[in-house]
């Protein structure tokens, strides 16, 4: 059996709060799995304001959450030809940025669960320029190429939110994800909430003002 491979163009969603033409601060948001991108961006709803838009592009692979009813969902990928499915979604993301943002924005960018990895090949892919990565309740994946990734991770405010009552957080991912940090001479800061595996509002709210450097905002 032979494989072949071929581009084709998909059409993608994308969705927007607030003008990103007129934003000093844009922030893009990475839902996690079985998420859609127009109710993952609701969450961020009390960030807009003149100065703030925030985007919420959504990943290619919807299925249905019941298997063949009910409530449609979204996935980054699967396993199932990975390598494909990341060059593909690094290029989607490289154009939302693209045509969305501009080189004078501070652009901040926010993974949760399964869009933390993707957050985080992302920016190490070096074809977008953050002020600050936050990864919330999701790991660092451990495939990224780091001879050219980390240079540009370490160019970039990292921010990791964790709830120790977390279910998909083991004592045993934890600790590989600090000594992976640890490793790549990398130095995350830390933010502890509660609300589990989820972004609470008032959560969120207290990260931005305990912990978000203000002057990546001036």
């Amino acid at each position: 059996m032979q494989k072949i491979e071929f581009k084709t163009e998909k059409t993608a969603r994308v969705f927007v709060l607030g003008d990103p033409r007129l934003a000093n601060d844009v922030w893009i948001v990475l839902h996690g799995y079985a998420q859609l991108a127009n109710s993952f961006v609701r969450e961020f709803e009390h960030l807009v304001d003149d100065n703030t838009a925030v985007i919420a592009p959504e990943g290619f692979h919807r299925f249905y959450r019941k298997g063949f009813y009910g409530d449609v969902v979204a996935s980054w990928m699967t396993k199932e030809d990975r390598l494909s499915d990341i060059f593909d979604y690094l290029n989607y993301l490289n154009n939302v940025a693209h045509q969305l943002t501009q080189p004078h924005q501070k652009v901040h960018i926010l993974g949760f669960s399964q869009g933390v990895a993707t957050a985080c090949r992302w920016v190490a892919d070096g074809n977008i320029k953050s002020a600050s990565l936050t990864l919330w309740a999701g790991a660092f994946p451990n495939d990224i190429d780091l001879v050219a990734g980390t240079a540009n991770l370490r160019d970039t405010e990292i921010f990791l939110a964790y709830d120790n009552e977390d279910v998909f957080r083991t004592e045993e991912s934890w600790q590989t994800q600090l000594d992976f940090f640890k490793d790549n001479s990398l130095t995350p800061k830390l933010f502890e909430y509660t609300g589990g595996h989820s972004i609470p509002k008032q959560e969120f709210d207290r990260f931005r003002t305990e912990l978000f450097n203000p002057s990546l905002s001036d």
